[in-house]
């Protein structure tokens, strides 16, 4: 037996190496997870109004469509007032004339493409097919990307939250799953990733029914303006639409009195009037 044991020994041959830097996790920080969902609810919380000035890539269209339309580096301007209202201009490099202009009350929404003299009002609920990606750009859409939001999963009955850890790259993950237990069948709306690195949400992913992805939204690059920390750069994706906004900003202003007509968009005289219905 002890032979036996020796030969075994013998042929079993340890060997160690120092992995390279790159390969390495980064340090992860721990939390606690009535901490991690105090700090989400703080964040949900900390800004009412948004005015920045962006660096805006655009892209639509693909595989779906058969057309892609590209915008880069153009400029474009957001204002918001959450909960539901939000304006977003976008305007062409060096001359500066508006290519689009969109608002949203949360119930309708009205953009004005002055290239094409159109003016279109619509639901928000009404389906994006078009193969104009600037028609099929929703600001509610943006206004949701923008920021995190658990408050309505908090506290309701038919809503179950799951943590999870998770590891890509080298960076580990607190995941948050948010599910609708209320139906007959279990329902993933969104998941959170918080970075463990700075503790700050990486990733917004939003799910449709039967699990179809409908949101894919990455943050970078926290930023302190003020008390209120936030991502310079939001990327924001709706495969179903087959469109992705890149934001990046330039300039940021928090929680500021608004104009009482920031939110006012008009039909330009003369521009064809198209109505969206869902």
């Amino acid at each position: 037996m002890l032979i036996l044991l020796l030969l075994f020994s013998a042929s079993c041959i340890s060997r160690k190496r120092v992995l390279p830097e790159e390969q390495r996790l980064l340090p992860a920080k721990t939390a606690t997870r009535a901490e991690l969902v105090q700090d989400l609810e703080a964040k949900s919380n900390s800004i009412q109004t948004l005015q920045g000035t962006v660096s805006l890539d655009l892209s639509g269209g693909g595989a779906k469509s058969g057309v892609l339309t590209e915008y880069h580096q153009t400029t474009g301007y957001v204002v918001v007032d959450r909960p539901k209202q939000i304006r977003f201009k976008v305007v062409a490099p060096i001359v500066l004339s508006t290519i689009v202009d969109m608002v949203s009350d949360g119930g309708q929404y009205r953009v004005s493409i002055p290239v094409k003299n159109q003016f279109f009002v619509g639901d928000v609920n009404a389906p994006a097919n078009s193969k104009t990606a600037l028609v099929n750009l929703r600001p509610q859409h943006l206004l949701d990307g923008l920021f995190i939001d658990v408050r309505p999963y908090l506290n309701n009955a038919q809503v179950k939250s799951v943590l999870e850890e998770a590891v890509q790259g080298r960076r580990s993950y607190y995941v948050f799953s948010f599910i609708n237990i209320g139906g007959s069948e279990a329902q993933l709306m969104e998941k959170l990733w918080i970075d463990r690195t700075d503790m700050q949400v990486s990733r917004k992913q939003v799910f449709a029914k039967e699990g179809r992805l409908e949101t894919d939204v990455e943050y970078l690059d926290y930023q302190s303006e003020g008390a209120e920390s936030f991502p310079q750069t939001v990327v924001i994706q709706r495969p179903l639409e087959e469109y992705t906004v890149k934001m990046t900003f330039l300039k940021a202003a928090f929680n500021q009195k608004l104009a009482d007509d920031t939110f006012n968009l008009e039909r330009p005289d003369g521009s064809e009037l198209v109505r969206l219905t869902p």
